[in-house]
């Protein structure tokens, strides 16, 4: 019996070693996480007036459209690496019902369309911004705070990581000094991370997300 106790408790500090690199590794992935959104959030096309697209042309439809296809290159990317997370953010679901909500948007957009750039040039922008936006934030951020977090803590750092990527990034619309789009961006934040949390997929967000952008253009 002797014998056998160095070796028990030998074995047990072995465990607690193992689970402690565990833990570091985790909130590691969490970190690296979180510096990897706000990377990619950067290249969200149209966010920024000296974005990649700018870089390149000073043509507004050139840049955006650069910017566009940038985008939809890297979230196919991330979606293929992400299998895991993808099963559960697209999930059959009735919601999936709802994408007939843009869809019909669209097909009106013709009629009330006024901004400067072609009518079909706005809807590709949207649909890839929408899904890079929704897809990077409350699809993958929110998937890899929740190996970690509580659903509190991951609903709250969410929607404040979202937030930050607005008032950051455009302070001019959404930094402190103006108060109330700031505070909206933050509500929407949570709004959204709130219904990521309770449904599990993403098919209500994008569909109403690029839903507002298809009625108010």
């Amino acid at each position: 019996m002797t014998s056998s106790q160095p070796s028990m408790a030998s074995q047990r500090g072995k465990g607690s070693a193992v689970r402690t690199s565990g833990s570091h590794r985790g909130w590691w992935v969490i970190v690296a996480a979180v510096v990897g959104w706000f990377a990619l959030w950067s290249l969200t096309p149209g966010l920024l007036s000296n974005g990649v697209g700018h870089l390149l042309t000073d043509d507004l439809a050139a840049s955006v459209g650069i910017e566009t296809l940038l985008a939809a290159v890297l979230a196919v990317m991330l979606v293929l690496t992400h299998q895991r997370f993808n099963r559960v953010l697209f999930a059959p679901s009735w919601s999936v019902w709802l994408y007939a909500l843009p869809l019909i948007l669209a097909i009106a957009l013709p009629l009330h369309y006024d901004l400067v750039l072609p009518v079909f040039l706005y809807m590709v922008w949207m649909t890839v911004s929408v899904f890079w936006q929704d897809y990077l934030t409350f699809g993958l951020l929110q998937s890899y705070l929740g190996r970690r977090l509580p659903t509190w803590g991951v609903v709250a750092s969410t929607a404040v990581i979202f937030w930050l990527g607005h008032a950051l990034f455009i302070p001019e619309r959404f930094g402190l000094a103006n108060w109330v789009p700031s505070l909206a961006i933050l509500g929407l934040g949570l709004a959204l991370a709130s219904l990521r949390s309770w449904l599990k997929t993403l098919h209500l967000i994008l569909a109403l997300h690029l839903s507002f952008y298809f009625l108010f253009a």
